[in-house]
């Protein structure tokens, strides 16, 4: 069976693992809200690395396509995504181990 590789720019946090039911919750609930269209308006996704060793909550991501590059300082960050993250961090009461930042993200699939 073949392997997918795919890269993503992921703008967010590292964050200590947590329990999963806790953070699928919050994200669930958060996706029944309406998008504004406001590319502003941040919604958080989740992205893990290797078996959940490494979560990134991130409100802004970029996939790469083979063979492209991107400059880091071209990726831009929406006005209201750090405080976006900061308010599920402090919600779910998780632990911050790096970020907010631009993390790149190889997911092998």
């Amino acid at each position: 069976m073949p392997v997918s590789h795919s890269v993503y720019a992921a703008y967010g946090v590292v964050v200590a693992p947590p329990g999963a039911a806790a953070l699928d919750s919050a994200l669930d609930t958060q996706s029944q809200r309406p998008g504004s269209g406001n590319p502003d308006d941040a919604r958080v996704q989740l992205f893990t690395v290797g078996d959940e060793e490494h979560v990134i909550l991130a409100t802004g991501y970029v996939k790469l396509e083979p063979n492209e590059y991107r400059a880091a300082p071209s990726l831009t960050i929406g006005a209201q995504w750090g405080a976006t993250l900061r308010e599920y961090v402090d919600n779910l009461g998780l632990l911050v181990h790096s970020g907010p930042c631009w993390f790149f993200v190889h997911d092998l699939s």
